[in-house]
């Protein structure tokens, strides 16, 4: 390069290339069309021989801190060269696998390349970073910021400057070119229970510790939970921002006000204590964890129902006539708060020990007596359950791998079965996230939102699904979507999609995701390990005690002979449109709907007048 170069490096690429760089000693005036590009004169290289160049890059948002950032470079780079900066960085990569992760007994070498890999997906998807600089200005010039962050030093912020914020120890839900790269509590409490368990012991304590310290309970008083009379509370109802401030994402039907988050990150808090052996974390922040989590949930008990109140849940319906009573929320709150009971009887604190045991077994009890149809199985959600019809959702296999019910018992066994004939996916081997794409067409919809986000085939659902399949004595099953999930991925760079298309099984959606994927694939590995029972409140629910009276088949006629592969449903394969992704992501559609639910009511009722008959 020189001063007579071009300066411009896409029109030297459009000219054949054979055009010198000019070598910039200030910022280029780039516009459009323009392309910045770096070359090297290597010389000659002889047949196997190798010469080596490159590039390092430092970002600083302070616009004045050029100095800082060169400093930065400087204290990076040192005397190394290009090979040995590269040599160093899969040192450091090697001696993370070698001196931190622990790899599940059991597994296949394919199985390892996608575990190991999982480990760094989980590890770069968490924030190292407690500080950063603010401008002075949002998003243009003119338009004053205002900040109540304060400063490193514990003064109040003035901007331009330094800021100290709450970020540190957030995982993202994926990483790009996934677009989910926000903190939700769902996927972080997978992905920090995936952390202990893969040996992150650091890591898996910085991803809990973050949510006791993020800037959270800014929903309580919101109009829409008044009804609830809201308590305190820590965990997020939905999801962070990169500054560890809670956030909530709107649509037409409102915001997404979530409750399962409370329930998840008291289970991820036992099992990085019964996993790691430390106990420091729960005893530095009981007060603060019983106050506002354990004692928060209890609160949420509907007293009419006994499960939580109605909320947006896992599958971020909002709100304004779309909250539910979801299953879901119901068994991660029965599964959190058994766990909270057994860290309350270790820190010495007996009444909760007592009240948070009862509790979780109460909610348990609700959700066998008030949310299975007629058969047993277990339903997405009350009001869907009560209109007979469209209530299969496989985020309620956690039911069984929370281990509330015993995955040998009649509810795993009803539910089970109706979601491997209605949710199996046709092109995988896993399941279809629920039936709300094409549940209610024809009649009052109870769940308008359906859509190809629904239909599609999910990874989180499928890993879970494995794990009971196993549990339940389907082995193969288990081993069929492990080895579905290891094979996809390593076709796709390592990557754990979010969902496959349920018609070819092509990834969909986003990908690499980290708790809903690296982290559920790990957890699935270590459960195939491991196989130890681990009973929510330390039993099974005794389902001996459980009848349904005659006119308690709200639910949906057996549809079926039984078999798990007399087979899903299979979407109309038409033309589909474009997915309309709105606020939390679950919102895309498709037509086809009414074609499929009439095929799937006549087989229905054909499988039915065949049963009667017989």
């Amino acid at each position: 390069s020189g001063a007579t170069g071009a300066g411009n490096a896409f029109n030297v690429v459009q000219g054949g290339g054979q055009q010198d760089l000019q070598e910039f000693t200030a910022q280029p005036s780039a516009g459009t069309g323009w392309a910045t590009a770096y070359q090297f004169n290597l010389g000659d290289i002889a047949a196997g021989a190798e010469k080596w160049a490159g590039v390092a890059f430092v970002h600083f948002g302070n616009p004045e801190g050029t100095a800082t950032a060169r400093q930065w470079l400087t204290d990076y780079v040192g005397a190394l060269d290009a090979k040995a900066l590269v040599e160093a960085e899969v040192a450091r990569w090697a001696a993370f696998q070698t001196d931190t992760v622990k790899v599940p007994t059991g597994t296949v070498e394919n199985e390892e390349s996608l575990v190991r890999h999982s480990a760094v997906v989980l590890h770069m998807a968490q924030v190292r970073e407690g500080e950063t600089f603010m401008r002075e200005s949002l998003s243009r010039d003119g338009e004053t910021r205002l900040t109540r962050f304060k400063a490193p030093n514990g003064a109040p912020a003035t901007l331009p400057g330094m800021v100290k914020h709450a970020g540190k120890g957030a995982v993202l839900a994926s990483l790009p070119p996934g677009q989910w790269t926000y903190a939700w509590i769902r996927d972080g409490a997978y992905a920090a229970a995936a952390m202990a368990t893969l040996g992150m012991r650091s890591d898996a304590r910085e991803a809990l510790t973050y949510y006791l310290n993020a800037d959270s309970g800014r929903f309580q008083n919101w109009r829409e939970l008044q009804p609830y009379s809201m308590p305190p509370y820590l965990i997020t109802l939905t999801r962070y921002h990169g500054f560890g401030v809670e956030e909530t994402d709107f649509n037409e039907a409102g915001p997404n006000l979530e409750f399962d988050g409370f329930g998840l990150f008291l289970w991820a808090l036992r099992h990085y204590e019964r996993t790691t052996g430390d106990v420091t974390l729960v005893d530095q922040h009981w007060q603060t964890v019983s106050t506002k989590v354990g004692d928060a949930l209890v609160a949420l008990i509907d007293p009419e129902t006994g499960l939580i109140r109605p909320d947006s849940s896992i599958w971020e319906t909002h709100w304004n006539g779309r909250q539910r009573a979801w299953a879901y929320t119901s068994l991660t709150a029965a599964r959190g708060l058994c766990d909270a009971a057994v860290l309350a009887e270790r820190v010495g604190d007996a009444e909760r020990a007592t009240r948070y045991r009862a509790a979780g077994e109460s909610i348990r009890r609700a959700m066998a007596e008030k949310l299975t149809d007629s058969n047993f199985a277990l339903a997405s959600n009350l009001e869907e359950l009560k209109s007979g019809r469209g209530y299969w959702d496989t985020a309620v296999f956690d039911a069984f791998a929370f281990e509330l019910f015993d995955p040998a018992g009649k509810i795993a066994r009803e539910t089970i079965r109706g979601l491997d004939l209605r949710l199996s996916s046709p092109a995988g081997a896993g399941w279809s996230r629920n039936d709300d794409r094409y549940d209610h067409t024809g009649g009052a919809d109870m769940s308008p939102w359906g859509s190809e986000y629904d239909s599609a085939e999910w990874v989180i659902v499928s890993l879970r699904g494995a794990m009971v399949k196993r549990m339940a004595g389907d082995s193969e099953r288990a081993e069929r979507v492990l080895k579905w999930v290891t094979d996809q991925s390593l076709k796709n760079y390592l990557a754990v999609s979010e969902t496959y298309d349920e018609l070819n099984g092509t990834y969909k959606f986003n990908s690499p995701m980290v708790g809903f994927g690296a982290g559920a694939y790990a957890l699935a590995l270590a459960h195939r390990a491991d196989g130890t029972a681990d009973p929510a409140c330390g039993a099974y629910l005794d389902e001996s005690t459980l009848s349904k009276p005659p006119d308690a088949g709200s639910g949906e006629p057996d549809a079926g002979s039984g078999e798990p592969d007399a087979g899903p449903f299979v979407p109309d394969a038409g033309d589909s449109e474009a997915p309309r992704v709105s606020g939390g992501g679950c919102s895309a559609s498709g037509p086809g709907a009414m074609a499929v639910w009439l095929m799937l009511a006549l087989a229905g009722l054909t499988a039915l007048t065949r049963r009667r008959r017989a």
